[in-house]
């Protein structure tokens, strides 16, 4: 394989001029640039471009840790990554998870070996100490509050939405509540928000019925049969409109009376059923993440979460 000293020899031009054509330096002569060229085309050479980005510093790629994309949450949130990338010189590595410690660690180890210049983490497993050891090697942004400083934070304020939520519930007299996550872990934002709304509403008494492991329409018709088994649930608080939908499809096809269904993520299903949900912003949540990924320090942007009753 053709090499940059192989161009100088062949040329009879230094290794520094040939370095210049090849990154487009103005300090050339048009004759040296015709033949150090025409040898370039003769040996049919390609630069290394990580070799290239690994020179210069920078690589602009920015890496996006996403456990899975079977949820609207990630699919919007990733749309907003991707219409921000669009809009730079970046260009986004998507590193899938599925929660696996060992894959994200091994994700910040291609981060402090220069794969990518910074890393969002749209979710995680491994622990914010360990992500937080890895921040000299380039930006690292997590789509969750974090106290670290040194972390840049992105996150949506659900609590405000869910409070109002579960205000409205109690003041309807609806007493016995299922959640339907996707984790139930304190890992989960969506969950200790959700969790900490309830408790204040509600107190921690009398806990709601939790399913997790529920992430689209076909999780949420599967466990649907045990929320109709239960005929003292009168509201169903899903992690999606198109979980709620799954639920509404069952009991539908069953003859059954649905009970109170809320939705979550605003979609095109919830104003077609008319249920109520909640805008978690995550478009938006995806395109200050990426702003925060090429910031010069990190920072913390808090958007917030809308109840939207139909």
């Amino acid at each position: 394989m053709a090499n940059i000293r192989q161009i100088a020899k062949l040329s009879g031009y230094s290794v520094s001029s040939v370095s210049r054509v090849l990154n487009n330096h103005p300090h050339v002569s048009d004759e040296a640039r015709e033949k150090i060229l025409q040898v370039i085309r003769d040996l049919d050479y390609t630069p290394n471009i990580l070799a290239k980005e690994l020179s210069l510093g920078q690589t602009h790629k920015v890496g996006v840790v996403i456990p899975h994309t079977r949820h609207p949450y990630f699919t919007q949130l990733l749309n907003g990554l991707l219409d921000a990338a669009q809009a730079s010189q970046h260009q986004l590595v998507l590193l899938p998870s599925q929660y696996n410690q060992e894959l994200e660690l091994s994700y910040l180890e291609q981060l402090r070996g220069h794969a990518f210049d910074s890393l969002i983490f749209t979710s995680r497993s491994v622990d914010l100490e360990r992500i937080a050891s890895y921040v000299k090697y380039g930006n690292i942004v997590c789509c969750e509050k974090v106290e670290n400083q040194k972390i840049g934070s992105v996150y949506v304020n659900r609590e405000p939405a869910y409070l109002q939520i579960y205000q409205y519930l109690k003041e309807q007299d609806f007493q016995n509540i299922a959640l339907l996550l996707t984790r139930a872990e304190k890992q989960s934002a969506t969950y200790r928000h959700n969790l900490s709304a309830y408790q204040k509403i509600y107190g921690k008494n009398k806990p709601p019925l939790i399913f997790e492991r529920i992430a689209n329409t076909k999780d949420a018709y599967k466990v649907a049969p045990q929320l109709a088994a239960s005929d003292k649930i009168d509201c169903i608080f899903t992690n999606g409109d198109d979980v709620a939908a799954g639920v509404i499809r069952y009991y539908q096809e069953h003859g059954l009376s649905l009970p109170l269904t809320i939705g979550q993520e605003n979609q095109i299903s919830s104003q077609l059923l008319g249920i109520p949900t909640v805008d978690n912003k995550s478009y938006q949540l995806g395109q200050a993440a990426f702003a925060q990924a090429l910031a010069e320090q990190a920072d913390t942007v808090v958007l917030i979460a809308e109840f939207i009753n139909r």
